[in-house]
């Protein structure tokens, strides 16, 4: 029995949004189901003409000059460590269990570091810079929501507190979910809808 195409069509296209609708559910299940966790974040410019309005993710921490890098490599698996309010890196692994041998909470993704210099003589301290990457990049939201968060982005110094925080949750599955951003205390919530 041949089925004819009008039919098969709209079979399909059932089948996809299904499944569409189902890896959203998904999703939202698991970001809802993980650990919490709050990263700091630095500036990138957050506008793209074809991608619409979107605050750039760049989950950067200041490294004092008597702290030391995590050491660098090709890792699969970041270990992060609670810091007061945050979290920060402890160290990388290529599997889950190693990354549990440095830190409680292992996540999937990598991380570059900037070690900090020294002072010596004539030459004054710098702090370094240790930068995630998770694989969350980017959270869209309205223009002047947007255009609101760069400005305070751009004006963080590097001497003053944090003003902006990303807020991820990691599931059992290791993967860093983007919920919320926290902007001088503001909270701006990831929505579906």
């Amino acid at each position: 029995m041949k089925i004819e195409a009008p039919p098969r069509i709209l079979a399909v296209a059932a089948i996809c949004a299904a499944s569409l609708i189902g890896l959203v559910i998904s999703e939202g299940y698991a970001r809802e189901g993980g650990q919490e966790i709050t990263l700091p974040m630095a500036a990138v410019d957050p506008r793209s003409i074809l991608s619409g309005h979107y605050v750039q993710l760049n989950f950067t921490d200041r490294l004092e000059p008597t702290e030391v890098c995590p050491e660098n490599g090709d890792w699969e698996w970041v270990a992060l460590r609670r810091d007061g309010d945050i979290y920060v890196a402890a160290g990388g692994a290529l599997s889950r269990d190693g990354a549990e041998r440095l830190g409680p909470l292992p996540v999937k993704g990598n991380f570059t570091c900037s070690p900090p210099t020294p002072a010596s003589e004539g030459i004054e301290a710098m702090p370094g810079w240790l930068t995630l990457d998770l694989g969350v990049d980017r959270f869209h939201i309205n223009q002047a929501d947007a255009v609101r968060i760069e400005q305070v982005l751009r004006e963080q110094r590097t001497d003053q507190e944090t003003r902006a925080f990303a807020i991820l949750s990691v599931g059992r599955d290791g993967r860093g979910r983007l919920r919320a951003l926290l902007i001088d205390g503001e909270r701006f919530d990831l929505s579906w809808l």
